[in-house]
């Protein structure tokens, strides 16, 4: 008997070694980073060569005429201090004992990089604070950038990245990105409110902490990836196993 010839009807199967499509969140990753990163570098040039942001002033005298709230304005802008470093320490060990220990790592450099990246741009820059600063703010006399609005995203932002890469509702990421992006804007009003910062101090640190959080997703998007195609193969197994 003559061997049939193969079917030409049926497309051909793809393979293991065919081209993957274009992986557009790892392109967002790249681009939150390049933006984020590239505007914060912008503003910290532009400040080093005596650069003057125009919007600065009108944006502060209408913070500090918010100053009758003071109180208020201190407790948002404290709960970004020490709450915020307890709250960083407990995501790197929570991922550390739950066995995430290399991104328990990551999370820890990255911390580490944004606090001493803010300090050390503070003192290149040396831009001091707006008159009529309140005495009672701790650390350094300079004001570019705002560490308080830049650690906040930065810390709230990779919980939230963790929060919509798992299995919970779409309801329940949208509220967690919102709360996330209510809270640094909260904290950034209130350093201006305080006069603590210019507002172009609070805005380019926001930049920068996307560009933080855009590197984070693009070092840790395939492990994240693979998590969730293995999720369907464990959902299988233990339908199987019933």
């Amino acid at each position: 008997m003559t061997p049939r010839s193969p079917s030409t009807d049926h497309p051909a199967r793809p393979t293991d070694d065919a081209p993957d499509r274009l992986d557009l969140a790892a392109v967002g990753w790249v681009l939150m980073a390049l933006v984020g990163l590239g505007a914060f570098v912008a503003a910290t040039v532009f400040l080093l060569n005596g650069g003057v942001f125009g919007f600065d002033q009108p944006l502060l005298a209408a913070g500090q005429s918010w100053q009758g709230y003071a109180t208020v304005w201190r407790v948002i802008s404290e709960s970004a201090n020490i709450p915020l470093i307890v709250i960083g320490v407990g995501m790197v060990a929570v991922l550390f004992f739950t066995k995430h220990r290399r991104e328990a790592v990551l999370v820890a450099l990255v911390l580490i990089a944004v606090t001493a990246g803010s300090e050390g741009v503070k003192q290149l820059v040396a831009r001091p604070r707006p008159s009529g600063t309140d005495p009672n703010i701790p650390g350094v006399v300079y004001s570019f950038p705002s560490g308080h609005v830049l650690e906040a995203l930065t810390i709230f932002g990779i919980i939230a990245i963790r929060c919509v890469r798992s299995g919970w509702s779409t309801f329940a990421k949208a509220l967690v990105v919102a709360l996330v992006v209510l809270d640094v804007f909260l904290v950034g009003v209130a350093r201006v409110a305080l006069s603590a910062h210019y507002p172009s101090d609070v805005i380019a640190s926001a930049f920068g902490g996307l560009g933080v959080l855009g590197l984070y997703g693009i070092l840790t998007h395939r492990r994240a990836e693979r998590a969730v195609s293995a999720e369907p193969a464990r959902s299988s197994e233990a339908a199987r196993s019933t």
